[in-house]
């Protein structure tokens, strides 16, 4: 997987970023499912880049990601980690 350069440990204002956004993602209530969906296609416009994955590719993510079954408020914490990650790098609008 491609290295992530935040580092959310040492930053605060950054940690207090991702924070608020996974705050504000786990009150939109969206189905552990869909969560799950869409960290694996951030994961995946990580690895490879927008577009170059299938839908099969997101499909098999989206189920290991399930199936380690990360709770409710990891999955927002990491779908804004990745968000936050993706603006960074002008991969995410």
């Amino acid at each position: 997987m491609k290295e992530f350069k935040l580092n959310v440990e040492k930053d605060e204002k950054l940690k207090s970023q991702i924070k608020i956004a996974a705050y504000h993602l786990s009150k939109k209530e969206f189905p552990y499912d869909v969560l799950c969906w869409e960290l694996a296609e951030f994961q995946l416009i990580t690895e490879k880049g927008h577009g170059k994955y299938s839908e099969h590719d997101i499909v098999k993510r989206a189920e290991e990601i399930f199936d380690s079954s990360p709770k409710y408020d990891e999955l927002c914490w990491l779908i804004s980690e990745f968000k936050m990650y993706l603006k960074q790098e002008n991969l995410y609008p």
